[in-house]
């Protein structure tokens, strides 16, 4: 974090005694922005704005005062002030500079070799005296540095591991003793004439190990060269077997998962169904399988023997419910047969009566011009027909008579 350079000038160090007439009464130290009141006093502008707003008054004569009552001190109090010789405030760190006032903030923030400051690396940013910045740029773990062999730019701090890993690095191989870059080291040491190998039918129980030079003379004589294409047969043949053995392996596992998973099952089944039939389903080691199947047997076929009788039963009521339900239907059709008659009746009848009243009244219409005396006879006429028409209906209604009644669907 860089450090904050703005100077409070009320802590500054003076060198030389300060004349008591620069000297505010309110902080004890020379002006800073001095102000001149009406009534003739000076002060920091900061000091006697904060004093009037706790008690507007002079703190000299206790003369009223407000901020308008203030002007700029003249030019020459605020040259004194600026002109007084001060030490840097860093002073105590080591800073041997003296100078004006005035110039002093300039001086911490351009100048002052004592400032605490950040290492310009960006990886860095580690705090230091801006004096020291130089020295510890030489030596900073993050300073770019470049390798001596390859050219490759790198941190300081990663440089070393770099070089034990530098592609072009010049090394010397140990069994030939020649030299060639790390890059090519690799591939030098599959084909090195005098680096130690084994022989290639190792696998199959050849013991001989001796310089690469020398393989091809070996294998001459090497009891296992003639051999090869028959060990290479076994070979392969054996891990062809090795894989089935494992995939036989897994299955084996699989089954015997589903196995115990099936036990767990029977189990649970089981004791469910001695919790439902107690001592059918018994697991008491003592009883022999024989006395529990037998066990098993009586119990399916007293489950069996109600069943059929439950069958039965339920055969035997559909029956006597479907016999109910038929005569219930047929008591119905009865009743709704009589409905439809005595509809059919009312229905007559009301023909009928409209059919004798439309005659009537076409009888009075004809009638209306004869006298008077012949009206009263139309009446006495229309009366007597409405009588025997309704004579008849009660005639038709009635059960007892014995005339034919028709029969009609509504």
């Amino acid at each position: 974090m860089v450090e904050d350079l703005d100077v409070d000038l009320r802590t500054v160090r003076f060198v030389d005694f300060i004349n008591d007439n620069l000297v505010c009464c309110i902080c004890q130290n020379p002006f800073i922005d001095p102000v001149i009141s009406r009534c003739g006093h000076t002060f920091c502008q900061h000091c006697i704005f904060q004093a009037i707003e706790a008690s507007p008054v002079c703190p000299i004569d206790r003369a009223a005062l407000g901020k308008n009552d203030f002007e700029p001190a003249a030019k020459i109090i605020c040259n004194m002030v600026n002109e007084l010789v001060v030490y840097c405030p860093r002073h105590e760190q080591g800073c041997p500079h003296v100078g004006q006032r005035q110039f002093i903030e300039s001086h911490l923030k351009n100048d002052c070799e004592y400032i605490i400051a950040p290492c310009e690396l960006e990886e860095c940013k580690e705090l230091l005296l801006k004096k020291d910045l130089q020295s510890h740029a030489e030596t900073c773990k993050y300073r770019i540095m470049e390798c001596n062999m390859c050219k490759k730019k790198l941190c300081a701090f990663e440089l070393e591991d770099h070089y034990n890993l530098c592609p072009s690095e010049i090394i010397t191989c140990q069994y030939c003793e020649t030299s060639r870059p790390r890059s090519e080291h690799v591939s030098h040491i599959n084909e090195c004439p005098q680096f130690k190998v084994k022989c290639t039918h190792e696998e199959f129980g050849c013991s001989w190990s001796d310089q690469r030079q020398d393989l091809a003379n070996h294998l001459t004589t090497c009891p296992y060269e003639s051999i090869k294409n028959y060990l290479y047969k076994q070979q392969q043949s054996e891990k062809t077997l090795l894989n089935e053995l494992q995939h036989v392996h897994r299955e084996n596992e699989s089954l015997k998962r589903q196995q115990s998973e099936s036990r767990q099952h029977i189990e649970s089944l089981t004791h469910q169904l001695d919790m439902i039939f107690p001592g059918h389903f018994m697991t008491d080691p003592d009883i022999s399988e024989e006395a529990r199947n037998e066990s098993v047997m009586s119990e399916n076929q007293r489950m069996n023997n109600e069943l059929e009788t439950l069958s039965a039963n339920i055969a035997s009521l559909e029956l006597k419910q479907n016999m109910a339900l038929m005569t219930e239907t047929f008591r119905l059709q009865e009743e709704l047969q009589s409905l439809r008659a005595i509809c059919h009746g009312l229905r007559m009848q009301m023909h009928y009566i409209m059919m004798d009243r439309k005659t009537a009244a076409t009888n009075n219409t004809s009638a209306s011009s004869a006298a008077g005396g012949t009206g009263s006879n139309s009446r006495g006429s229309t009366d007597t027909s409405a009588t025997n028409a309704m004579n008849r209906m009660r005639t038709w209604l009635d059960p007892t008579s014995s005339g034919p009644r028709q029969e009609t669907k509504l």
